[in-house]
C-alpha cells in the first residue's frame, strides 16, 4: 500500500508539472488495461470543441497519426493514468461502455487529489453499468466490501448458456485514498477513489473464466 501511495504522488507531481525522470517506456493505452495502471487521477476537458483520443498503435503516441473516431468535450470529466511526453492516457466512462486513449494533457486540468478521504467517503453502492457492482459500508470504524460480478453478463442480460460469476465479501484496507481487499480464494483487488469515481483493480483470480472487478465505477444513485 505504501508503494502504491508513492506511485500516487509521483503521477500527481508529473501532471502537476513537476520533472520526474522516468516517464511510461511504452505506448499501451486501452479500456481493458486501463484500471491497472498506477497513480489515478481526476481532471475535467477544458479545451474548446472536441478533445480526440489517440490509438496506441505503431508507435503513437508521440509519433504518428493515430487519432481516433472518439472524443471529449469541454466539461466532460476523464480520469487520467500515466503519462508519455505531451500525452496522459485517459479514460471517460460512458454507458456505452467508456473510452480509453491518449489525450493532449493541455486539453484537460486536474483536480487535486483528497489525500485523506473520510470513511464516509467510501460509503455507497458503486457500479460499472451494473456489472460489476459493489457495495462499502462502514461499521465501528471498519470498512467492509461486498460485491458481485458475472461474465459475459447478468443471467437476466444474456443468452449465454453458462454465466461465469465472481463474489467478494470483507474487510477493506484503507489507506488515504488507496485501499485493498485480499481473502482465502486468492482474490486480490487494489481501490482508489477519487471526487466522482472509484478505480478497481483486480489480480484476475476473484471469480470464474473472464470474471474481473476490474474497471472505473460511479457511485449508483
Amino acid at each position: 500500500m505504501v508503494r502504491r501511495f508513492a506511485r500516487l504522488l509521483t503521477a500527481i507531481g508529473l501532471l502537476a508539472g513537476m520533472p520526474v525522470a522516468a516517464l511510461a517506456q511504452d505506448t499501451a493505452c486501452r479500456n481493458g488495461a486501463f484500471p491497472r495502471e498506477p497513480g489515478f487521477i481526476e481532471a475535467v476537458v477544458t479545451a474548446p470543441g472536441r478533445t480526440f483520443f489517440y490509438a496506441d498503435i505503431n508507435g503513437c503516441p508521440p509519433q504518428g497519426d493515430c487519432r481516433t473516431n472518439s472524443y471529449v468535450i469541454e466539461g466532460d470529466r476523464v480520469i487520467v493514468g500515466r503519462s508519455l511526453g505531451e500525452f496522459v492516457c485517459a479514460y471517460y466512462p460512458s454507458p456505452a461502455g467508456g473510452s480509453a486513449g491518449w489525450v493532449r494533457y493541455e486539453a484537460l486540468r486536474v483536480f487535486p487529489v483528497d489525500r485523506n478521504p473520510g470513511l464516509a467517503s467510501w460509503e455507497g453502492r458503486w457500479t460499472r453499468e451494473n456489472n460489476p457492482e459493489v457495495t462499502i459500508t462502514v461499521e465501528d470504524g471498519e470498512a467492509k466490501i461486498m460485491g458481485v460480478a458475472f461474465w459475459p453478463g447478468r443471467p437476466e442480460t444474456t443468452e449465454w448458456p453458462s454465466i461465469h460469476i465472481g463474489e467478494i465479501d470483507g474487510r477493506l484496507h484503507i489507506e488515504g485514498p488507496l485501499a485493498s481487499y485480499a481473502d482465502d480464494n486468492l482474490c486480490e483487488l487494489e481501490l482508489t477513489l477519487l471526487a466522482d469515481f472509484l478505480v478497481i483493480s483486480d489480480n484476475r483470480r476473484c471469480g470464474g473464466v473472464n470474471v474481473t472487478f476490474s474497471g472505473v465505477y460511479t457511485r449508483a444513485p
